[in-house]
């Protein structure tokens, strides 16, 4: 009987399930994915593979390799499953694992509207264009938003109400529809931010008040934001209209009636409609002259009379029913019907007087006031002319009327605090002309009745002098006319009274005086651009002011002005240059004009150039409006430009490079995208640095926005645009590695199927190479770390429980940082733990002395039995030699004590007659201890087998066969044994052996 072997095997219940691992689901556009299929950690596996689409499934790798990494290039939804043995044993195929191939084709999403402010409420319009090249394929579309990601559909559109939380990024992808597994790359995010609350619409006249024969400009606007048509509401006594609903703009009209106006936006389909504005009530103003007359027209009244006054309506063509207004000294009353005011004065009567008339059917139209109806009530009367503020050079005249009898009963006094510097029998007046301001004062006069002691006092008049000449004051209604209008302009000088007025024009080549009757001309009204100026004149002999400043009236030509931007990217960055360019829509004949530009920070002046080039930055951001007028007209312009808005994000841009793979599979390449934000307009410069180079790949001037690449290195990109070039700040490195295709295998040594806790493992990473030699350097990736890169291709290290796991190494050329081999397969390592006995080694002890004993006795025995001398060990000739196996040897060195169990071989052999004895016997012991755990008790046995061999001596066959004996022994311990099981085999074997 031969040696006997001991095999421990390890069943599972269960069919075994394959494990799929995809290295990624996506391949990249001209690329292709690893698949890796495993069955736990059992090993002698070959794998098959299936790969299913819409229509079929099919076995894509049925040849007797391993095939346990396939790399595919196909989209679909792929399974393996592993086999072994025969008959071929199968396992449960893999879970599905779907793969997707991404076309090139680039995808975009177009907003419509187009609006850069959206309001919540309103409806949006996102399409997905696929860009194609070649023949038109028929596609199915996906969306992704901030709050959902839709399922795939034939409609290329997502139509949606806009709320709060619509606000957020947008980005769709499309695949064909008969490829289930196939799609684009998602397109750069379309931004939505949608504004908060329903908006209101402003309006804003060009004047609440229509003048005589004329109209004013209504306004309407709504913030910022774009392609508005604007809709006018007017409401009078009887009526609430719309005023404007066809499907123009209308953000500007005009009107000529009076009433409470209001306008409100609409835009999009359906309509979105912004809040009505506030009333904005509109005047207009007749022409009618209104005039107020006094009865008695006496040109003096006195205390304690009455008066009647009327406010007369100086009608053309029909009677018109009116309503009117007064004003006086003391108060303004409301409309009345009646067109008189009757009272009975007193001193605190005295004062100017006006009145304004209405229609009665119409409260948003009226007369302007009627010129002032003076009245001074006194017992004596003292007027000053030509006004109580006086300018040194001037001539005034001071009179005392009295109303009594004929001016000839009276004696006069002028008097000028309380002092008498006039004194008449006859004259009632005085005139003298101004020298200096001490002729400032308060004046009076009396009137004593010649014909008695009657003495009548008048009222007290200050009278200021003032030194210099006066100025006039020109105050221009608006300095702009509109299309088609006038604008009225008033002079004044000052609070002195009864002047007359002249007026004056001046443009390039001339000045007029357009205004020089005996008129007031107070308030006059041009249509014509210009340069107007004015002066008062008053008295006798003509007193003149000096003219007043100049007011540069401009009028407004029709043509439409539009300021446009270059470049016209949505988004502009602090540093970069943009040109603003002001386009005038002209009719008829072309003609050379002048531009003007107001910003949030500055008003230009005058300019041939029509465009505005500024590098922007932070404070840029705001309204930018052009106008325009004619070169040779500086007083006609066009009306200032809708706002063309800009803002600038601040801070500098950086470019984001996104990877399509770090790894270039062996013989492929990556893409690599570059982009900056959600801005456009952007070319993009690529670098690459690996040890020794910093060099630029991409610099010529397309857009290079997905390069392609090969090599390995540190990638980075950046952004420039516009005109001088603006860069933005370059991306972050990106390492891409390149994939050698050599391939990596990890080795063991120890190579023993079973290692131990505390024992020494040493891991060698060994490269398959081709050609030339090459320098290594080496990565390991363990269960509990992945190492650095080091020239040392082994990893030595003491095993513990946490040291199970997969070890897998790759390698990378020293030169090279950017490229290495890809992973190894995994080398897996399983550590055993040290079995114990108990709390105690003392009981195994003595069990292991007792049992070496009772084997020492049987084997003397045994001994004495099989040999054919007197004694085994008693001769002195005897030579005991141990011998060990060569190669059981070699596997006792590896194996550790701690191991369980231990085998033990013997030979002993007889030397009596060395000289006289061909052949002898052999004896061989094998001894082997093992150790199993148990739970209840101990056993202990021994069993002995004895092998006897035929020796042959001098070429004859023995008489006696080879015989063999088996003894057992068991021997069962107390519980106390703590759960071991000691057994000991001991095998003899006596075999022929030939003595030379």
């Amino acid at each position: 009987m031969g040696p006997t072997f001991l095999c421990e095997l390890g069943l599972f219940s269960g069919k075994p399930r394959a494990t799929l691992t995809p290295g990624s689901t996506i391949i990249p556009v001209g690329g292709s994915v690893t698949l890796t299929c495993s069955v736990g950690s059992s090993a002698g596996w070959k794998y098959e593979w299936f790969r299913r689409d819409p229509n079929t499934e099919v076995l894509i790798r049925t040849d007797d390799q391993p095939n346990r990494v396939i790399r595919v290039s196909e989209g679909g939804i792929y399974r393996c499953r592993g086999r072994r043995g025969n008959p071929v044993y199968y396992t449960d195929k893999s879970d599905d694992v779907t793969i997707e191939i991404t076309f090139s084709n680039k995808v975009v999403v177009k907003g419509r509207p187009s609006w850069p402010q959206i309001f919540s409420g309103e409806t949006i319009s996102l399409t997905c264009e696929v860009q194609e090249g070649g023949e038109t394929t028929e596609w199915e579309y996906r969306w992704r938003g901030p709050n959902q990601t839709t399922q795939w559909t034939h409609n290329n559109y997502w139509i949606f109400n806009v709320s709060e939380s619509s606000s957020g990024d947008y980005m769709c992808k499309s695949r064909r529809r008969d490829d289930s597994y196939s799609s684009t790359e998602w397109s750069e995010a379309f931004n939505l931010s949608v504004s908060t609350g329903k908006p209101r619409a402003t309006l804003t006249p060009g004047s609440t008040i229509i003048p005589v024969g004329g109209s004013v400009t209504l306004t309407c606007s709504v913030g910022s934001s774009a392609d508005w048509k604007y809709e006018w509401f007017r409401r009078d006594q009887n009526t609430d209209v719309k005023i404007r609903t066809d499907d123009q703009q209308n953000r500007v009209i005009r009107v000529s009636q009076g009433g409470i106006y209001r306008c409100r936006g609409r835009r999009g389909n359906p309509d979105y409609y912004t809040d009505k504005s506030d009333d904005v009530t509109i005047e207009i103003t007749f022409s009618n002259k209104v005039v107020v007359k006094g009865r008695p027209s006496w040109p003096q009244i006195f205390s304690g009379e009455t008066i009647s006054l009327t406010c007369e309506v100086q009608e053309g063509g029909e009677t018109t029913e009116w309503e009117y207004r007064w004003r006086g000294p003391n108060q303004t009353t409301q409309w009345t019907q009646n067109n008189y005011w009757i009272f009975n004065v007193s001193e605190s009567s005295s004062g100017d007087y006006m009145c304004k008339s209405r229609r009665r059917d119409d409260s948003y139209s009226s007369t302007e006031w009627s010129e002032a109806f003076n009245l001074s009530a006194s017992n004596a009367v003292l007027t000053v002319e030509p006004s109580s503020t006086i300018f040194i050079g001037e001539t005034v005249s001071f009179k005392c009327e009295v109303k009594e009898g004929e001016h000839t009963d009276w004696e006069y006094k002028i008097i000028m605090d309380g002092r008498e510097i006039f004194n008449s029998n006859t004259n009632k007046g005085l005139r003298l002309k101004v020298a200096s301001t001490p002729q400032s004062g308060k004046y009076s006069c009396s009137a004593h009745r010649k014909s008695s002691q009657n003495t009548k006092n008048s009222n007290t008049v200050s009278v200021t002098v003032k030194a210099g000449k006066p100025r006039a004051t020109l105050t221009p209604g608006s300095t702009i006319i509109p299309v088609g209008g006038s604008v009225t302009l008033t002079c004044s000088v000052g609070s002195s009274a009864d002047w007359k007025y002249e007026w004056f024009r001046r443009d390039q080549n001339t000045e007029v005086q357009i205004r020089t009757d005996d008129q007031q001309n107070r308030v006059i009204r041009v249509s014509q651009g210009g340069i107007y100026h004015c002066r008062g004149r008053r008295g006798n002999p003509d007193y003149y002011t000096d003219k007043s400043d100049d007011v540069t009236i401009e009028i407004t030509f029709s043509n439409k002005v539009v300021v446009k931007g270059r470049p016209s990217w949505p988004q502009i960055f602090s540093g970069e240059t943009i040109s603003l360019t002001c386009e005038v829509q002209e009719g008829g004949e072309t003609t050379e004009w002048e531009y003007r530009w107001r910003g949030p920070n500055q008003t230009t002046q005058w300019t041939h150039n029509n465009y505005w080039i500024f590098n922007v930055s932070e404070s840029s951001s705001g309204d930018y409006m052009c106008k325009s007028r004619r070169r040779d007209d500086s007083y006609s312009s066009t009306e200032w430009s809708e706002a063309f808005n800009l803002s600038v994000s601040t801070g500098k841009p950086r470019a984001t490079l996104t990877p399509g793979s770090t790894i270039i599979p062996v013989g492929g390449s990556v893409t690599l995208t570059c982009s900056v934000g959600s801005s456009a307009g952007w070319k993009y410069e690529w670098f690459r640095r690996d040890q020794n180079t910093d060099v630029k790949i991409g610099t010529d001037d397309q857009q290079n926005r997905v390069i392609r690449v090969s090599h390995g290195g540190l990638y980075c990109c950046r952004g420039r645009r516009g005109n001088p070039d603006y860069y933005t700040d370059k991306s972050d490195d990106v390492t891409i590695e390149i994939t050698f295709s050599n391939k990596v295998v990890v080795k063991g040594r120890p190579s023993w199927p079973q290692i131990f806790s505390g024992e020494t493992i040493s891991l060698t990473c060994e490269v398959q190479e081709g050609g030339e030699t090459t320098e290594w350097e080496y990565r390991w990736r363990g269960p509990n770390q992945t190492t650095q890169w080091t020239h040392n291709n082994y990893w030595i290290f003491n095993v513990s429980e946490s040291s199970s796991g997969d070890y897998m190494c790759k390698s990378r050329r020293r030169d090279d940082s950017y490229s290495s081999t890809e992973w190894s397969e995994a080398f897996n390592l399983s550590a055993s733990t040290v079995p114990r006995t108990g709390n105690s080694s003392f009981p195994a002890l003595l069990i292991v002395g007792l049992i070496c004993g009772l084997l020492l006795i049987l084997l003397l025995l045994l001994c004495r039995f099989i040999q054919s001398k007197d004694s085994c060990f008693a001769s002195t000739n005897q030579t005991i030699n141990h011998t060990i196996n060569q190669d059981e040897a070699r596997d006792s060195q590896h194996a550790s004590p701690h191991q369980g169990d231990a085998c033990l071989y013997e030979s002993v052999k007889d030397h009596d007659d060395t000289d006289n004895v061909e052949s002898g016997d052999v004896t061989y012991s094998l001894i082997e201890f093992k150790n199993i755990t148990q739970k209840d008790d101990s056993l202990l046995y021994a069993e002995v087998s004895h092998k006897r061999a035929k020796a042959k001596r001098n070429k004859e066959k023995s008489a006696s066969a080879a015989a063999e004996e088996v003894t057992y022994s068991e021997v069962k311990s107390q519980p106390a044994l703590d759960y071991s099981l000691l057994y000991a085999e001991v095998s003899h074997n006596r075999a022929k052996v030939k003595i030379l």
